[in-house]
Parts: C-alpha cells; sequence; structure tokens
C-alpha cells in the first residue's frame, strides 16, 4: 500500500515537472547551425550586343558558359548588326556590345556616347577575292600591292561597307596607294557621291575603283558579278570552297602591321555610374575570351543555341583569327599594341567614308579606356 501510494505522488511529481518545462521560458533553444548566413548576392542585369559570327563569340560563351553568372552578372544577349547595335548603345538601350570595324567611326564623334574598353581578335576573316576570269586573273596571294592596285584600277568590287569588309577595303586602298607613284593613286565614290579616300589631291578617272555594297550575307552567291569581292566568313568560308573566286590579299599577308580589331564598346555615361558592375562585366568577358581561345568548336555551339539555331555551328569557321584571352590581352596592353592598333582604327576611319564624322580632336588617349580590359585579365589570369 505505501509502495503503491509513492509511485503515485513519484508519478505526479514527474507530471508536474514535465508541465513547468513545456510551459517553462525556451532558454536554450536548438542553435541555428549558421548564425550568420551570407547574404544573397544582388544579381546585376545588363544587355549584350553581339553580332552573329564567332567574332563575338566571347559574349556568346560568357553567357552560355555561365561566366558572367560568376561575377554576378545576368547578361541578356540582343543579336543583331553592327549600326543597330552601334546605335542601341549610344542611345543607352543596351550597356555593352560587340562592334565590327564597319561602325567604329562612332568611337571618334565629337560627342560620343560610347567608349572603346576592349580589344577582340586579331582577324584574318576579311579577305579580297578576284574572279579568275578578270583583270586580277593573275593575282595569288604573293602578288605585291603595286600589282593588286594595278588589277583594281577600273574594276568592280562588291562588299558590304557596313561592316568589317568596309574597312578591310579603307586599308587597303591605302596600303596600295601608300606604294603608287604619284597621280596613280585608287580611288572611289561611296554612297553619297563623295570621292574617297579623302587625302587626295587628284582622283585620276582612270583610277577609280567601282563599288557597290552588297549584304554581307549574300556576298557569296553574287561574288561572280564583279571582279573583285571583299568576304568574311561564312561567305568567304564559301567561297574558297566553291573555288568560283580566288583569295588575293589578306590582312596577315600583306597588312601584318595594320590589324584593325574588332572591338567591345560601352555605353559611356552607364560605365561612369556602375564601374564596379562594368569590372565584374569585364572579368566575365575575358573568360569568355578564354574558353573561346581553348575551345573555339564549343564557342560556335554557344552561338547556335543562343540564336536558336538561326546560326549553325557548322557553318562557322574557327581559323579566321588570332583568338585573344587573358595572356595575350595582357601582352598586347604591355607592349603598346593596344594602343597601336586602336590608332590603326583611327586613322582608317579618318580617311575612310565616314570621314566626315570623325572629331579633328578625336584621340586613342581620349577615346578608349584599356584599363578595365587589362585589369581583369590580370586577375583571371590570377596576377
Amino acid at each position: 500500500m505505501k509502495k503503491t501510494k509513492f509511485l503515485s505522488l513519484l508519478t505526479i511529481g514527474l507530471l508536474g515537472l514535465g508541465t513547468i518545462v513545456a510551459c517553462g521560458p525556451k532558454d536554450n533553444p536548438t542553435p541555428n547551425p549558421n548564425p550568420n548566413p551570407e547574404p544573397t548576392p544582388e544579381v546585376e542585369k545588363i544587355k549584350i550586343g553581339l553580332h552573329s559570327n564567332l567574332g563575338a563569340g566571347a559574349g556568346y560563351s560568357a553567357i552560355n558558359q555561365g561566366f558572367f553568372k560568376e561575377e554576378g552578372i545576368e547578361a541578356e544577349p540582343v543579336v543583331g548588326a553592327g549600326p543597330a547595335l552601334a546605335t542601341q548603345v549610344m542611345n543607352g538601350d543596351i550597356q555593352l556590345s560587340f562592334m565590327g570595324g564597319g561602325v567604329a567611326y562612332n568611337y571618334w564623334a565629337e560627342d560620343p556616347q560610347i567608349k572603346l574598353v576592349a580589344l577582340d581578335n586579331l582577324t584574318d576573316d576579311d579577305r579580297l577575292f578576284a574572279n579568275p576570269a578578270g583583270p586580277g586573273k593573275n593575282l595569288t596571294l604573293d602578288s605585291s600591292l603595286e600589282e593588286i592596285g594595278n588589277a583594281l584600277k577600273g574594276a568592280s568590287i562588291g562588299l558590304d561597307l557596313t561592316q568589317t569588309p568596309g574597312t578591310f577595303l579603307t586599308t587597303l586602298i591605302n596600303g596600295v596607294n601608300g606604294v603608287m607613284d604619284e597621280g596613280e593613286a585608287i580611288w572611289y565614290t561611296d554612297s553619297t557621291g563623295k570621292k574617297v579616300p579623302n587625302n587626295l589631291t587628284t582622283y585620276n578617272p582612270d583610277n577609280e575603283l567601282i563599288v557597290s555594297q552588297v549584304d554581307s550575307a549574300s556576298t557569296a552567291v553574287q561574288a561572280t558579278n564583279y571582279d573583285f569581292v571583299i568576304a568574311f566568313a561564312p561567305s568567304a568560308t564559301l567561297l574558297e570552297e566553291l573555288g568560283t573566286m580566288k583569295v588575293v590579299c589578306k590582312t596577315s599577308t600583306h597588312f601584318a602591321d595594320q590589324y584593325k580589331p574588332s572591338t567591345w564598346a560601352v555605353n559611356a555615361d552607364w560605365l561612369e555610374n556602375n564601374e564596379e558592375t562594368f569590372k565584374k562585366v569585364m572579368r566575365g568577358l575575358v573568360k569568355g575570351m578564354n574558353f573561346r581561345r581553348d575551345n573555339p568548336e564549343e564557342t560556335c555551339k554557344d552561338i547556335e543555341e543562343i540564336t536558336a539555331g538561326s546560326v549553325a555551328a557548322d557553318s562557322l569557321s574557327t581559323d579566321i583569327a588570332i583568338w585573344l584571352g587573358d595572356q595575350e590581352q595582357i601582352d598586347l596592353y604591355d607592349e603598346g599594341k593596344m594602343v597601336q592598333y586602336a590608332q590603326n582604327i583611327l586613322d582608317a576611319d579618318r580617311t575612310g567614308a565616314n570621314a566626315d564624322k570623325v572629331s579633328a580632336d578625336a584621340s586613342v588617349e581620349k577615346n578608349a579606356d584599356f584599363s578595365y580590359i587589362y585589369e581583369a585579365a590580370k586577375e583571371v589570369l590570377g596576377e
């Protein structure tokens, strides 16, 4: 009896203690395994302009391989042609864009809304093709500039003046005229009726090159309508495969010291107000450049995927340029080549079809800033 009573009291006591514990303050809650969690990084958004070719491939791979995301950047691709993309950068509709040589004159305008911030590659893509049945039938890649110049006199040439072939034409004419005797200089009339290059004192009618605007996509189809064409991939690749025209001049064979690389442009106002974000963008872009340099075929697949198949990976040629990466960018900067090549672009634009749009006081020092790509390349390389 006493034992039963004792157990009953013990049970009541334990129940009471349980009630006190359950209702009492929770002085020792379960500890948080991560008491100071890192804040979720803020994703910064930009729009990036891209051409439908491997020249802009670093941007495609920076997006598709996740390099921008690694830097906390969400980049929306805007695929289009050079003039439209240049306009959108200047308007601030997109923040960063790949720029071909055909629209580079915008860098040097009186009040430029864009700044040149990176070289992309040393292209060997633009090529002069001669019709085997025309005045260039005896030309080869070993022909001299003087021989090429003599064949161009009175000849017809088709090219897309709004793309990099337009810049190559300027390089070609300036190079030819540099070795021709006085009065033998080559010239042409642009779409506005202006005679170029604009640094000539005499325009001999016998030396006029008859220039026709041909959309880059149809250059290969229309090639045999002209004595010469200037084309870049994929049209250039197709022409070489077809054998209907022959290559007689490339940058690497005749103008190795006059590279005018494709570039990257940023909206100047946006850069001024978003400098730290831009540094992240540049690091992502350099990673994209490294990927293209080491995996050009994979970059072609990135282009195909982002363009939803409108650009086929197997239509892109991977041997059309020296693809620059982090170390190459650092070397170009340290050797002064970045400034030299940018000066080549400016010099060509001063005498080309858009010379009237180039400001008299434009300069590489004023209109370009390569410090961002240089610092980004060093950080990516781990220096």
